[in-house]
């Protein structure tokens, strides 16, 4: 069973399992999800995102004593990760550093594209020399702004100044774009890879067999 870790506080079930209802019907994944509380806007900056790695440990725990052999946390940039490695015993696997490790199996020119002012420092490491540049969809702050029409149309331009810059991959990063269904449509429209965070997370939570018992 894995443990999906939303850190966006969210009220309705089918919201909060979204993410975790896309691994069910891509992997066969059982997939048991959790928000934390109090963070309707989700992380987006550094503020936010000190705010949420206390409560993401505290629900880590929770969701190991209820049985789950591994944990994702649904954020590119992978707020607390290392924290909630130590505080736990099972494998933690974090979207954003499962998508940059994904997109070098796929090229050697990847683009980042992002919510944030900066590229999250993980998936910058481990893209190294690979790594052409980074994007910003113009007038988004938050994963609220990016699911809308205005968020997705600046989104697919924001992609297309990657492809511009050189890129033929491009890594999702914010788990926004999976509740939107983002890659695939972007796929079609640029005609190179786009990685989803949550489905990039699947993948490696499928490979290392530790999310379906």
């Amino acid at each position: 069973m894995l443990g999906m870790i939303r850190v966006i506080t969210l009220e309705q079930e089918e919201a909060v399992h979204r993410h975790g209802a896309l691994l069910e019907a891509k992997y066969g994944l059982p997939v048991i999800s959790r928000c934390i509380p109090d963070q309707s806007l989700g992380v987006y900056d550094e503020a936010t995102e000190q705010e949420a790695i206390p409560k993401i440990i505290a629900l880590a725990r929770e969701l190991e004593k209820l049985g789950c052999t591994a944990i994702g946390i649904s954020c590119a940039a992978d707020p607390g990760l290392a924290e909630v490695r130590a505080a736990t015993g099972i494998p933690i696997f974090g979207a954003g550093s499962c998508t940059a490790h994904l997109a070098l199996t796929a090229s050697e020119r990847i683009g980042v594209l992002t919510i944030l002012e900066e590229v999250p420092p993980l998936i910058r490491s481990i893209l190294g020399d690979a790594f052409v540049g980074m994007e910003r969809p113009e007038g988004v702050v938050t994963t609220v702004d990016l699911n809308t029409p205005a968020g997705k149309t600046a989104a697919l331009e924001a992609a297309r100044r990657l492809q511009r810059l050189g890129a033929d991959c491009i890594a999702l990063s914010c788990t926004g774009f999976a509740t939107m269904g983002f890659a695939a449509e972007a796929e079609r429209t640029l005609g190179i890879r786009v990685l989803d965070p949550i489905l990039s997370l699947g993948a490696a939570v499928a490979a290392s067999h530790v999310g379906g018992k």
